[in-house]
């Protein structure tokens, strides 16, 4: 082989590997960490929605740029996300961390745990612990009330934006 067409071999060899694995350097995968969460169209959250993430849904990181993502999902729907809706890490999931807490508890007697559940007024057996240890009904009444009120998102959007906070802040 001649030495011109060594060099060019090499610098071929060079630069198709110095590709791809610049290619898979910047491959990053990112997971959702919000409650809610939307991709969209451009990099405000003025633009269309072309898709409603899932909590711990898994996303392919395509670029970079100041604090939004441009990502891809498992099912190849392509947009931007605010890079604070995401995390490095996969969350575990609500239900798995409830039967984690749940198996711990298994067995045992009522603890202040089953009392302050039976406050927010999840089962019977925690509201008569919550009867039997003296906590008042207008105490359980106003727990309650504060646990079933809810936030629309759209309220929460609105707060943002006015307060210039997350995707908002200049």
């Amino acid at each position: 082989m001649k030495r011109q067409q060594w060099w060019a071999l090499w610098a071929a060899t060079v630069i198709v590997t110095v590709g791809v694995f610049s290619g898979i350097a910047l491959a990053e995968t990112v997971f959702v960490q919000a409650k809610t969460a939307k991709l969209r169209a451009g990099k405000t959250s003025l633009d269309r929605v072309v898709a409603d993430l899932k909590y711990g849904e898994v996303l392919e990181v395509l670029k970079k740029e100041g604090n939004w993502l441009e990502v891809s999902t498992a099912a190849g729907v392509r947009g931007w996300i605010f890079a604070n809706k995401t995390m490095a890490t996969k969350p575990s999931s609500g239900d798995e961390a409830l039967a984690k807490l749940g198996k711990s508890f298994r067995r045992r007697e009522a603890s202040d745990v089953t009392a302050s559940a039976g406050a927010r007024g999840l089962d019977k057996a925690s509201e008569t612990y919550a009867k039997k240890a003296g906590i008042a009904q207008q105490d359980r009444d106003s727990v309650d009330g504060m646990t079933a009120y809810q936030i629309a998102d759209q309220e929460v959007e609105d707060f943002l934006k006015e307060g210039g906070l997350g995707e908002y802040a200049k």
